[in-house]
């Protein structure tokens, strides 16, 4: 069936309604801990609503200031809960793959699973790849101690709509010293439907001590229409654990696209991601790490080009809990247009963890004088024994570097192609999995290469 999801508001009271029918509809494939985390999740979404930048009342109001949600918060969207298996066109589909027949691919169309699109090859040693919905039923012992764990929906209220909303995703379990030795790539697709709809894909991989995998999550959007994709990933990596994982949006263009993503690693584990923001009207990616044991190190990679009256706020936030932790992060942006960027990045130093070794740095393209980015990388050190620095960087092309190429036989359409595509194929080439470098790589070529024409013919 098909539900109304009622008009996004600050009259959160509006959502009492779906949400009981949904727990009706869910009661007999879910257990009991699972009804209640969803039960306690409503209450504080009721709590906190949606965040506007006229109503700074509710908690973290400084990381919502340059994020207006109120079109999101005026639009009503709806939500699928047939669960039927919806069949796309694999032609359609096909530009946002990778080429890989031996990958474990999973796609959830409009946040339901299609088992006749996706493809898991068989699983050894005790790992698990499987839709969240199955696991709930199948695994729920190894789902229990890790969902809506790490991801904090007390003070966030998206987050807390999705964790009340929990349905399904993708669930990933490698146990202790094995490795996942294929990539696992879940397609999160949009498409048209009969007013514009909202999804709540929730993602949950649990690497275990001395373990190994590859996640790649990719958002699509094969439609113009208005939706909303609010999204929750969660990686939990024990000791000596190590993930490598990639983030790409590739939504509609008139998509609002909210996401949390939390990493918590333990002694000696490694987490690489990069986030990768094209699509989408609005998007908004809060990428948090909590780093709870000795030795642990997160890199975070982030890239993101916007044209047009595109959004894209990105909210980083790395918590050094433990001595002797690592974490580099760097994020460039890309605008054009009447584009708009915010880079809001903080790394927390807690007392006890000296030895703290921790690098960030933001770097921004302007392309238009109309473009804006608020850039405000943040440390907060409370130890005395650390290696920190932080920075960041808004500017234009140097005439002076398009001049020297110009005087090399370039043409100035050429000259600036060539900076802007060097300035961030620096981030593409360092993606460890080849088959989404040699996708991205040309993608962003192409991409830059189309606006700096447009600039030139403008």
């Amino acid at each position: 069936m098909t539900e109304t999801l009622d008009r996004i508001s600050q009259n959160v009271d509006r959502y009492a309604p779906f949400f009981s029918e949904y727990e009706r509809l869910k009661m007999q494939d879910a257990p009991l801990w699972l009804h209640q985390r969803r039960k306690s999740a409503i209450g504080r979404f009721t709590e906190l609503g949606i965040p506007v930048t006229r109503d700074l009342s509710f908690p973290l109001k400084e990381d919502w200031l340059y994020t207006n949600l109120a079109p999101l918060a005026k639009t009503a969207f709806e939500s699928d809960l047939s669960g039927g298996d919806i069949i796309l066109d694999q032609e359609a589909l096909e530009p946002y793959g990778f080429g890989q027949d031996d990958w474990h691919v999973l796609v959830f169309v409009n946040g339901t699973f299609s088992a006749s699109m996706s493809h898991i090859t068989d699983s050894r040693e005790g790992v698990i790849i499987q839709p969240l919905s199955q696991a709930l039923i199948e695994n729920p012992d190894l789902v229990q101690p890790h969902l809506a764990q790490y991801a904090d929906f007390e003070n966030i209220g998206l987050t807390a709509l999705n964790t009340a909303l929990i349905r399904d995703g993708l669930f990933v379990y490698v146990p202790d010293g094995k490795m996942l030795e294929t990539p696992v790539h879940v397609q999160y697709v949009s498409t048209e439907w009969e007013s514009p709809t909202a999804s709540h894909p929730r993602t949950l991989i649990v690497a275990g001590n001395g373990s190994q995998a590859t996640i790649i999550e990719t958002y699509t959007g094969l439609t113009d229409q208005s939706y909303l994709t609010n999204a929750v990933t969660e990686i939990a990596v024990g000791r000596d654990g190590n993930v490598d994982h990639c983030r790409i949006n590739r939504e509609g263009g008139q998509a609002y696209h909210i996401s949390t993503t939390q990493l918590h690693l333990q002694e000696n584990s490694h987490i690489s991601t990069f986030n990768m923001s094209m699509g989408g009207a609005l998007t908004r990616n809060d990428t948090n790490a909590q780093l709870d044991g000795h030795h642990a190190v997160v890199r975070m990679n982030g890239l993101y080009l916007v044209t047009g009256d595109q959004q894209v706020d990105n909210h980083t936030a790395i918590h050094h809990a433990e001595p002797n932790c690592d974490s580099y992060e760097v994020y460039k942006g890309i605008l054009d247009g009447n584009a708009r960027g915010v880079f809001n990045g903080k790394v927390f130093v807690h007392q006890d963890a000296q030895a703290t070794d921790a690098k960030q740095l933001n770097k921004n393209l302007l392309l238009s004088p109309d473009a804006l980015i608020h850039t405000k990388p943040q440390l907060e050190i409370y130890a005395d024994q650390v290696k920190c620095t932080h920075g960041a960087t808004v500017g234009q092309l140097d005439e002076d570097q398009i001049f020297y190429l110009r005087t090399r036989g370039l043409s100035r359409n050429s000259a600036c192609h060539l900076l802007t595509y060097g300035f961030a194929a620096d981030l593409i080439r360092r993606l460890k999995v080849e088959a989404v470098r040699d996708q991205l790589d040309p993608l962003f070529e192409t991409t830059i290469q189309q606006i700096s024409m447009a600039q030139s013919q403008g």
